[in-house]
C-alpha cells in the first residue's frame, strides 16, 4: 500500500499536504518556545561543541545539555518558564548567563557568547565532553569518528560503519546499495579508481563525522538510485597550525605504499588547508570466461574459452589546496584547487580456444589520467536565527588517455596480427549550486535552492594494424536544471521532512562514423518524505520515501569499442535510457544502536549487462534496459561502544532482486533469490594503547539481474599501538587471511550464457603510521567583541 501511493504522484502530493498540516496542528498544540545562541572565542572565531547546559532561573538546576554544533551555534526548546544558559569549555573560562523568561512559546535568542581563555597555557587541548558515536536524524545517520580508526585510511574505517561495507576491489555499499561519496557535502569529481585511491590517502583523523544517508532528499541531486556518504573533514577551529603525516606500505604478491600530509593554519582572517595524498598499487588481475552460444530452445551451438592472466600498476596522486577567507563575521569566501595524477599499465596475455583453432592475444596498456576540480563557495550568515545563503561555483576536468600496443598470435606467422589503439576520454563539467536556509522558529527550518550544470564529453578511438586505419568520435553534451524544496520540523517526539525537487534534463549525443546523432529532453518531479517518530524513550520509528533517477554514466552512452581480448568487447549504448526509481524504507531503533529495517526499491527501465555475439565468435558487452527491477532487504545492524575496551559493528541483510526484460530477442525473467550477507567488525583495547581487530565479511549466492553470483567470504584482522601520548599511531593489517575472496559469476543473456572468474591479488599485509602535531593554545589577551554528474563520468576498468 504505502508503494503505491509512492508510484501516484497525486495520491503521494495528497499524503505530503496531509502529513504537512496535521504536523503543523501538532506543533501549534505543544506550545514550545525556542532559546537560541552562538559561542564564539575572544577573537569572535566559532568555538564548536562548546558544552552548553539550560538551568532553571529559579534554583539553577539543570533541565537540558547539548554540545553546540561545528559553528558554536545551538538551540533548545523549552516550556515556558524561567532560565539560565551556562556555557563551558577546557581551556576557557565557564560563562552564565543572566535569568530570562520565556512567556507564550516565545523564542529568545541570546545572541553572541564570548568565552575568555583561562590564564594558563593549554598544550593539544581535547574537550571533555564527546559528541555520541550515532546520532539519528529524520533523514540520515551521523556517525561522529570521535577517533575512531585512529589514524587508518578512511577507506579500512568504512567498514567500522553501521551498514557499510567495502569489499577487496574497493566497492562501497550502504544497506547493500550502491553509494556515491560526497566530500563535505560535495559529489566527488574523481574516476572509480581514482577515488578509491583517495580514500585510501586520507587519513581517519582528519575527519570529523561521517554523514550515511540511505534515502536522498530532494536537497540532493535526484540522480543516482544509490545511497550517499557524506564525508565531512575536520577544520582548525583554532588560531594557529594543526597537521597530519601519514605514510604507510604493504605486500601481497606485489608491493604497495601510500602516504600523505595533512596541513591546516588558521589565522585572525583565513584557514588555509593543503593535502598530499599518494597511493601505488601494483597486483595482478586474472579473468576466466567461458562462453555458450545457444539457440532460441536452449540447446548449445559452440563454446569458446578465454584465459587472461595480467599483471596491473595503479598510482594516484591528489593534492588538494584550500582556503577559507573571514570577510566578515558572518560572510567566509572559500576557494579550492585540486588536480589529480594517475598512471595505469596493463600487461596482459589471453589464451583464447573456440573449440576450431587456438590463438593468443597479447594486450599492452599504458594509461595517463588526470583530474582537475577547483570551487568557489560563498556562505553568508544572515543572522545568528540560522538564515544562511550558500553559493558554490564548481569546474572539474577529467582526461583519461589509453594507449595500447596488441598483437594476436594465431601459431601460423602469416596470421599474426599486431595493432595499435588509442583511446581518450575527456570530461569537462561545469555547475552552479545555491542554497538558503529559513528558520521558521518552534524546531521549522525551510530550506530552497538551484543547480545548473553543463557536461561535455569526447571521446576518441584510433585503430591501425598492418591493413588499415580507423577513427571515430563521440560527443556528448548534456545540461541540467533543478530547483527544489524542504520543509522540516524537529520536535521533541515527532520530527519530519518534506520536500520537493524538479529537473529539467537535455541531451545531444553524435557519433562521427555513421553521423548517429540522438537527442533527449525530459522534465522530471522527485519527490521526498523523512518521518522520524520517537514513541518511548530510546525507541524510535523512522520512514523514508522518495523517488530518484540514474542517468547513464557517460561511458555507458559511448558506443565506442574497448578491448578485453580479441574476442571479448566491451561498449557502451546510446539507446541506454535513464533508470527511474521509487524507493522506500521503515527503520527501527533501538538507543542509536540496534537498528531493524525494511526496504523496497521498483526501477522502471532497470538497468542491466548482457553480452551480444557479433561475429567469428566475437562477444561485446554492454548495459542495457530491462522492463522493471524490484528489491527486498531485511537488515539488522547493532554498532555500540559496548565496553570501553569493546567497539561492535555488525550488520546482517537478507535480500531479493527480480527483474523482467527482453534481451537478444528472448525474454528474460527471474524472481531471485533470497540472498544472506553479513559484516561484523570488533576493535579489542587490550591496554590503555593497544589494540586488536577482526572484520569478518560474508556474500552469500545472489541473482543480481542477469547475473548469479556465488557465494564467498573473507576475514581481516590488525593491530594498532598508539604511542606519543595518542598522536602517533602504528597499525598492521592482515587482509583476507585464507585467501577466500572470490569474484564468479554466471551470466544469462538469452542466446549467449558466460561464466566469469575473476581472481586478484586480496590477501596481503599492510602497515600504517600516522602522526598529528599542532593544536597548542595560546592565552593572548584581546578585546572582547560583540559541496552526480562527476560520478557518471567514472572508467570501468577493464
Amino acid at each position: 500500500m504505502l508503494f503505491i501511493l509512492l508510484k501516484s504522484s497525486r495520491s503521494y502530493y495528497g499524503l505530503v499536504f496531509i502529513l504537512f498540516f496535521n504536523t503543523m496542528a501538532v506543533n501549534a498544540q505543544q506550545k514550545l518556545g525556542r532559546v537560541t545562541g552562538k559561542v564564539v572565542d575572544e577573537k569572535l572565531a566559532d568555538l564548536p561543541f562548546t558544552q552548553v547546559v539550560l538551568k532553571k532561573g529559579t534554583d539553577t538546576s539543570t533541565v537540558k545539555a547539548l554540545l553546540a554544533d561545528e559553528k558554536g551555534d545551538f538551540s533548545f526548546q523549552v516550556p515556558n518558564g524561567s532560565y539560565l544558559i551556562e556555557v563551558k569549555m577546557m581551556g576557557y573560562t565557564t560563562r552564565l548567563t543572566a535569568v530570562f523568561d520565556i512567556v507564550l512559546a516565545e523564542e529568545r535568542e541570546l545572541g553572541t557568547i564570548v568565552l575568555q581563555a583561562s590564564e594558563t597555557q593549554l598544550a593539544a587541548v581535547s574537550i571533555s565532553a564527546k559528541l555520541p558515536f550515532v546520532e539519528r536524524r529524520a533523514d540520515k545517520l551521523i556517525v561522529n569518528l570521535n577517533g575512531l580508526g585512529s589514524g587508518a585510511p578512511i577507506m579500512e574505517v568504512m567498514n567500522q560503519l553501521p551498514g557499510v561495507s567495502v569489499t577487496p576491489d574497493d566497492r562501497i555499499t550502504l544497506n547493500g546499495k550502491s553509494v556515491q561519496i560526497y566530500i563535505d557535502g560535495k559529489a566527488t569529481t574523481l574516476s572509480s579508481e581514482a577515488l578509491a585511491g583517495m580514500l585510501k590517502g586520507i587519513s581517519s583523523s582528519a575527519i570529523q563525522k561521517v554523514e550515511l544517508i540511505a534515502q536522498p532528499s530532494a536537497k540532493y541531486d535526484a540522480a543516482g538510485n544509490g545511497a550517499i556518504i557524506n564525508i565531512i573533514r575536520k577544520r582548525n577551529y583554532k588560531a594557529g597550525l594543526n597537521g597530519n603525516v601519514y605514510a604507510g606500505g604493504g605486500k601481497g604478491t606485489f608491493g604497495k605504499a601510500n602516504g600523505g600530509l595533512n596541513l591546516n593554519y588558521k589565522g585572525k582572517a583565513y584557514n588555509l588547508l593543503l593535502n598530499l595524498d599518494y597511493n601505488y598499487n601494483k597486483y595482478f588481475y586474472d579473468s576466466y570466461i567461458a562462453s555458450t552460444f545457444v539457440d532460441a530452445r536452449g540447446i548449445a551451438l559452440g563454446q569458446s574459452t578465454t584465459d587472461i592472466k595480467s599483471i596491473r600498476t595503479n598510482a594516484n596522486y591528489t593534492p588538494n589546496l584550500g582556503v577559507d577567507f573571514y570577510l566578515s563575521k558572518r560572510t567566509t569566501l572559500s576557494a579550492s584547487v585540486k588536480p589529480g595524477f594517475q598512471t595505469f599499465g596493463r600487461n596482459s596475455t589471453a589464451n583464447i580456444d573456440n573449440g576450431v583453432a587456438q590463438s593468443q592475444f597479447i594486450n599492452l596498456v599504458n594509461i595517463r589520467a588526470t583530474n582537475f576540480s577547483s570551487g568557489l563557495r560563498l556562505q553568508h550568515q544572515i543572522d545568528s536565527l540560522g538564515r544562511d545563503l550558500t553559493i558554490d561555483l564548481d569546474y572539474y576536468r577529467y582526461g583519461n588517455y589509453n594507449d595500447q600496443d596488441n598483437r594476436t598470435v594465431t601459431f601460423s606467422p602469416a596470421s599474426d596480427l599486431p595493432s595499435v589503439v588509442g583511446q581518450d576520454r575527456v570530461f569537462d563539467v561545469y555547475a552552479l549550486k545555491m542554497d538558503y536556509t529559513h528558520p521558521l522558529g518552534k524546531g521549522q527550518q525551510l530550506e530552497m535552492g538551484m543547480k545548473t550544470s553543463y557536461v561535455n564529453a569526447i571521446n576518441t578511438n584510433f585503430y591501425q594494424d598492418f591493413a588499415s586505419q580507423q577513427t571515430n568520435l563521440f560527443d556528448y553534451k548534456e545540461s541540467i536544471s533543478a530547483l527544489y524544496l524542504t520543509y522540516a520540523r524537529n520536535g521533541e517526539k515527532f520530527s519530519y521532512q518534506l520536500g520537493i525537487r524538479g529537473e529539467y534534463t537535455n541531451g545531444q549525443g553524435e557519433q562521427e562514423f555513421g553521423k548517429d546523432r540522438f537527442t533527449r529532453s525530459y522534465f522530471q518531479p522527485f519527490p521526498s518524505v523523512h518521518l522520524d517518530y520517537k514513541f518511548i524513550k530510546n525507541h524510535t520509528l523512522s520512514l523514508g520515501m522518495n523517488k530518484r533517477v540514474e542517468r547513464p554514466g557517460y561511458e555507458s552512452l559511448n558506443p565506442l569499442v574497448r578491448i578485453i581480448s580479441s574476442n571479448n568487447l566491451q561498449q557502451g549504448n546510446p539507446a541506454l535510457k535513464p533508470l527511474v526509481a521509487y524507493n522506500a524504507d521503515l527503520w527501527y531503533g533501538y538507543k542509536n544502536a540496534f537498528f531493524f529495517g525494511l526496504t523496497y526499491s521498483h526501477s522502471v527501465d532497470d538497468f542491466t549487462s548482457i553480452s551480444v555475439p557479433l561475429v567469428d565468435g566475437v562477444i561485446s558487452t554492454l548495459p542495457g534496459n530491462a522492463d522493471y527491477g524490484d528489491y527486498f532487504t531485511l537488515q539488522a545492524m547493532y554498532g555500540k561502544q559496548v565496553l570501553p575496551w569493546w567497539y561492535t559493528s555488525s550488520n546482517v541483510i537478507l535480500s531479493k532482486r527480480s527483474f523482467k526484460g527482453v534481451f537478444n530477442g528472448a525474454l528474460l525473467e527471474s524472481d531471485g533469490i533470497a540472498s544472506l550477507s553479513a559484516t561484523s567488525y570488533n576493535s579489542f583495547l587490550l591496554s590503555k594503547n593497544f589494540s586488536v581487530m577482526f572484520l569478518l565479511n560474508y556474500r552469500g549466492k545472489s541473482v543480481d539481474r542477469t547475473i548469479t553470483n556465488r557465494a564467498f567470504t573473507y576475514v581481516t584482522a590488525g593491530i594498532r599501538q598508539q604511542l606519543l601520548n595518542k598522536r602517533a599511531s602504528i597499525q598492521l593489517n592482515a587482509m583476507d587471511i585464507f585467501k577466500s575472496y572470490r569474484s564468479e559469476y554466471n551470466q544469462n543473456s538469452g542466446t549467449l550464457q558466460q561464466l566469469w572468474r575473476n581472481q586478484f591479488e586480496t590477501r596481503m599485509v599492510k602497515l600504517n603510521f600516522s602522526y598529528s602535531f599542532g593544536g597548542t593554545v595560546k592565552n593572548t589577551k584581546k578585546s572582547n567583541g560583540t559541496e552526480e554528474e562527476r560520478k557518471r563520468s567514472a572508467l570501468s576498468e577493464n
